[in-house]
């Protein structure tokens, strides 16, 4: 398998497509997994929250923000260099992200945008538990909330006609 950076210009879409909500609440993701603690903390047997969910949540959660996005973008690109810097067993330096508009595209061509991403960014060994793809995961929930048709869809769960 190989690997490149991708342009900035790419991440600078991506960031930007996790801007764009129709729903009003920001993107947000888990940074890390739960600790063992965390997680007894934040849920309860037989409750559909523990006592400390929100505390949890400011810890182990990023929101996607305007003020944020300059970070989001620089750590979706720290992680695609060291993605190619492990591959290729090099050491390279990163470039700079410094965040801005670019133009809107669709949510198909955004999802398929993060396809190539993820295909670069995950050379690591640690590339699941990583911030990247925690985000991945959450833009692609997000994007695929915006499809077409998708809240006019009757079926949540199916069953047997």
């Amino acid at each position: 398998m190989s690997a490149f950076m991708v342009p900035i210009e790419h991440v600078r879409a991506m960031v930007n497509a996790g801007l764009q909500n129709r729903h009003h609440d920001p993107l947000s993701w888990s940074v890390r997994q739960l600790t063992e603690d965390e997680r007894a903390r934040a849920y309860q047997p037989g409750e559909a929250w523990g006592p400390e969910i929100h505390q949890v949540g400011q810890e182990t959660r990023r929101q996607l923000t305007r003020d944020t996005a300059g970070t989001v973008g620089a750590m979706l690109l720290a992680q695609n260099r060291r993605s190619v810097d492990f591959r290729y067993d090099e050491t390279d330096i990163e470039d700079v992200y410094l965040h801005s508009r670019s133009s809107e595209r669709s949510p198909a061509a955004m999802l398929k945008a993060i396809d190539c991403y993820e295909y670069q960014a995950c050379e690591t060994p640690d590339w699941e538990d990583t911030e990247a793809a925690r985000f991945c995961q959450a833009l692609r929930a997000h994007l695929i909330r915006q499809l077409p048709d998708y809240d006019d869809a009757d079926t949540w769960a199916i069953e047997e006609a």
